[in-house]
């Protein structure tokens, strides 16, 4: 009971962030721009980063601090939001180019 707020939020936010619906479209929309060997190799360069940051938390959550933390958060929901609009402008161009 003695939990706080954010410890409480983190997994739920953080589990379809790591491995949800985003991830897998990432991987999707990279397979088909980019390969499947730049895209093996991004997604083991990310696993391996999360893998580190996640066994580690306490020492980065000491060095950032609770106000670090919480800009980083919203840093990430800056790029998150700038990646679902360039999904949006992709399924968008693929659709004109379709029916032009």
């Amino acid at each position: 009971m003695g939990e706080s707020p954010e410890s409480i939020g983190a997994v739920p936010i953080a589990m379809p962030l790591l491995v949800g619906p985003g991830a897998i479209t990432t991987t999707m929309f990279n397979l088909q721009y980019y390969g499947i060997l730049i895209t093996a190799i991004s997604v083991l360069v990310v696993l391996i980063l999360n893998w580190f940051i996640l066994k580690n938390i306490d020492i980065v959550y000491r060095f950032l601090g609770k106000t670090g933390a919480i800009v980083i958060a919203r840093v990430m929901a800056l790029f998150i939001a700038a990646i679902a609009i360039q999904y949006v402008l992709f399924g968008v161009t693929h659709f004109l180019q379709t029916i032009g």
